[in-house]
């Protein structure tokens, strides 16, 4: 059989979520995916028998009756998962160089208030503010406050507005305002482009609760692949897309690796937008379209460290560190000479143990630049001089986490690295982008992706729509399913699910 109702291009998890929707919906889905391992950015991987997350490091509002849990309920999965709730008095701490202290990001919003506040108790008004202005700035989504309104994000003028200047003008407290961007690591905020809405959607958002996954992210992909296959779907591994091929402004087939050719009425991309463009036919593009798409910036990428501990050495860290030298947590400086200016450190969490931790993962952001002599390479390919390269910034790296926990050297086993090189390989992002297509609130409607091309059967999903994170794709694969299964009625469905 190789024709379908739907072809998904990308096995990672917009593709797997589009997939679970339309299978649902009594649509012949078939998913086609390069890699042997489904789910992209949060696949987990096992090294010396502990385990490790690719991208996805903690998710947000999965309490009964929050947003994700309502997504999750809606795609047959929430019973299915395993889950840990981050300590509720500081599921995030923030620190820097030349500040003993460490300031805590509290779940709830009237916690997080009070936590904070403790720190600044002249800025307890603005803190409410603060959190009051992030759920009206939520509001204007409403696949994200799952209302049934029909209303259309991209119309509102709140996306003209930039998280930086936005916290510039909350409180006059320069550490304050450091503080409240310091979850950057999970968006690559960039000072001048970054909108106050992607802060707002992923700041009020884990503030209402934040959750990890135990025994790492790769359940997720397995069990929304579960739902697919039980609907009579069809998910192709090892099966690498090289063209989309059609004529009259529509998709008719997606031809393999191997010369097969696989038809539908509907084609459905998680890969990057312009690497969806590269293989498809190019009399189906537009000029101008193809030159908007392949003219965006994108995110940056990020060096990664996993490291493997010694046996009950380290204790389980039920939240997260994130640390900045300076009080700066922006992208926009990078210096290879002062690098690593920032990282984020956690231990994944593991069932077999609430006390002691296996393993730990540390990010930090890395430019593409560092690696670019090495871009005709591939992974386990890149040769000797790649593997100094990683070892000398693994080195660095860790003289900057030791200055924060002292003799962590002590506790390690082994430990192995990942560039944006890495990440490219294995998600197919240019450069390595960490999230993507960079937004930029001076130019909304250039920046953001629509899940509808310019192609009147294909369409987009997946993190380089609207929003980040596994909440963030979620509700693009949604918003992605209802132009083939209808808006009012699809969002009804998640909300009485």
């Amino acid at each position: 059989m190789n024709k379908f109702d739907v072809v998904i291009i990308g096995g990672g998890l917009g593709g797997l979520l589009c997939g679970n929707i339309l299978s649902r919906e009594g649509l012949s889905v078939c998913v086609l995916e390069k890699n042997n391992k489904l789910g992209g950015c949060i696949q987990s991987f096992s090294k010396n028998k502990a385990i490790f997350n690719t991208g996805l490091n903690y998710t947000e509002s999965l309490g009964e009756g929050e947003v994700l849990y309502q997504y999750f309920k809606y795609f047959g999965i929430m019973d299915k998962i395993k889950i840990k709730r981050l300590d509720i008095e500081h599921f995030d701490k923030i620190s820097f160089d030349n500040d003993k202290n460490e300031y805590p990001f509290a779940q709830g919003y009237d916690n997080f208030i009070e936590s904070l506040s403790q720190h600044f108790p002249s800025e307890k008004q603005n803190l409410k503010k603060y959190i009051k202005d992030l759920e009206e700035v939520c509001n204007i989504f409403p696949m994200y406050m799952l209302n049934g309104s029909s209303e259309k994000s991209h119309e509102s003028k709140l996306l003209n507005i930039g998280a930086f200047d936005y916290l510039d003008s909350i409180t006059k407290n320069p550490k304050l305002r450091e503080i409240l961007g310091g979850m950057n690591s999970l968006y690559a905020g960039v000072k001048d482009k970054t909108p106050l809405y992607i802060h707002a959607l992923i700041n009020y958002s884990f503030i209402r609760s934040a959750w990890r996954f135990v025994d790492g992210s790769s359940q997720l992909a397995a069990r929304i692949a579960d739902v697919i296959n039980e609907n009579g779907g069809k998910i192709i591994r090892s099966t690498k897309v090289t063209k989309l091929g059609g004529a009259n402004n529509e998709i008719e087939y997606a031809e393999l690796e191997n010369g097969e050719k696989i038809f539908a009425k509907t084609f459905i991309s998680n890969l990057h937008p312009y690497n969806t463009l590269k293989i498809t036919e190019p009399t189906l593009i537009k000029k101008a379209f193809h030159n908007r798409i392949k003219s965006l910036d994108n995110t940056i990428g990020m060096f990664s460290m996993y490291i493997v501990l010694k046996n009950k050495s380290f204790p389980y860290i039920n939240y997260n560190h994130h640390h900045f030298s300076d009080v700066n947590v922006w992208t926009t400086r990078y210096n290879k000479k002062t690098w690593p200016e920032h990282y984020m450190l956690y231990t994944p969490a593991i069932s077999k143990s609430d006390e002691w931790a296996d393993s730990i993962i540390a990010l930090t952001y890395m430019d593409f630049k560092e690696v670019e002599k090495w871009t005709d390479t591939y992974i386990e390919e890149r040769g000797s001089e790649y593997l100094d390269f990683k070892q000398r910034k693994a080195e660095l790296l860790l003289d900057k986490i030791e200055e924060k926990f002292p003799d962590i050297r002590k506790h390690i086993h082994c430990y192995y690295t990942s560039t944006p090189l890495t990440y490219r390989d294995y998600t197919g992002t240019p450069e390595g982008s960490s999230y993507g297509v960079l937004k930029d609130f001076s130019k909304p409607l250039t920046t953001i992706i629509t899940a509808k091309s310019r192609i009147s059967n294909l369409f987009f999903t997946g993190q380089n729509l609207n929003m980040h994170g596994i909440l963030g794709v979620a509700i693009s694969s949604a918003l992605t399913c209802s132009e083939v299964v209808g808006y009012e009625y699809l969002i009804n469905k998640i909300i009485k699910a």
